[in-house]
């Protein structure tokens, strides 16, 4: 999703840069999840929730904190002058801590008093494919995505979209574009997408517009570090396995949320960037479908409370420093 919105690539016209090495850097330098190598730990922290379960009351309580621990691999395998092809896996580990629950159901579901763990897998191909459209640049992506958790292999999904560079001036660049998930259960299966970056004139800020991923205002705090300040949508999903009589064996389960706050980006060395978010998150949507149906036909959702949350990542590519040395 992240590789779509391209509001910082720049295509230039050196013989020894093309637009893919040009395109690559900047992605990476605007998206740690591209790079080769990108390691997360993310907390947020307590708040009150209430359930349902099939449209009735289910249960409430408190969600005493939420840990989230990301690990990826971007692999490119494949170049020409127009075309990329990446390989890439993921894995992801999410722990929920649930407490004072009350009017508790004889299912069990999702929430259990104490602690529960879901580990997730990922695997990808994706395609990334640069040309012109009306005389413009355009950048055409598509992935094929397999997943699963520790007990197997899940399902087959896919995503295609398109960026089109609009305009861009030495402190202005506009793109348009869109994306479509091969997905029944997404919560968003397809969305329009428009990028907005600009250069304050005079001013070392800068205003950074991703819809539908970000609103961010930042600055370099000097050639090594750099400040923002906004907010970011993103969303986080496992799968369940549930043990119970009358339910299917796997649910998948889909959260959105709004970070809003603070991100403080530092270049320890060519190879390593560390990176460090702290805030408000609010959760739009939290819902738990059976595994393969559309994500309208949840059997159950919850509602949390805002709650304050941090999120600290480090990224490698050990083939930067070469690069920079070219």
């Amino acid at each position: 999703m992240c590789i779509l919105p391209l509001s910082q690539i720049l295509f230039s016209q050196e013989q020894d840069s093309g637009p893919i090495q040009e395109a690559s850097k900047q992605i990476k330098a605007e998206f740690p999840r591209t790079r080769l190598f990108n390691f997360e730990y993310g907390q947020s922290f307590s708040r009150d929730f209430d359930s349902e379960l099939f449209d009735e009351d289910f249960q409430e309580g408190e969600i005493k904190n939420q840990k989230t621990f990301d690990a990826s691999i971007n692999l490119p395998f494949y170049y020409t002058k127009k075309l990329v092809l990446t390989a890439s896996a993921n894995y992801t580990f999410n722990e929920f801590e649930f407490q004072d629950l009350e009017n508790t159901s004889e299912a069990i579901i999702f929430e259990q008093p104490g602690i529960v763990g879901f580990h997730n897998f990922s695997g990808a191909v994706s395609g990334t494919y640069f040309s012109q459209l009306f005389g413009k640049p355009v950048i055409y992506n598509a992935s094929v995505i397999v997943d699963g958790n520790d007990q197997g292999f899940e399902r087959l999904k896919g995503l295609v979209g398109a960026s089109l560079i609009m305009k861009r001036t030495e402190r202005t660049t506009i793109t348009l574009g869109a994306i479509a998930f091969i997905d029944p259960t997404t919560q968003i299966p397809f969305f329009p997408t428009f990028t907005y970056k600009h250069n304050f004139k005079n001013s070392p800020w800068e205003f950074d517009f991703i819809l539908p991923q970000r609103l961010l205002f930042r600055r370099y705090i000097n050639s090594n570090s750099r400040l923002s300040l906004g907010s970011t949508f993103g969303g986080n999903g496992f799968y369940v396995n549930v043990d119970a009589p009358n339910y299917a064996e796997v649910f998948e389960y889909s959260q959105l949320q709004i970070n809003s706050g603070l991100i403080y980006e530092y270049k320890i060395s060519d190879l390593i960037i560390a990176t460090a978010k702290g805030g408000l998150t609010n959760f739009i949507s939290n819902r738990l479908t059976e595994k393969g149906e559309p994500t309208g036909d949840y059997i159950y959702q919850n509602d949390q409370n805002a709650t304050g949350y941090f999120n600290i990542g480090f990224s490698l590519d050990p083939f930067a420093s070469k690069k920079n040395k070219k």
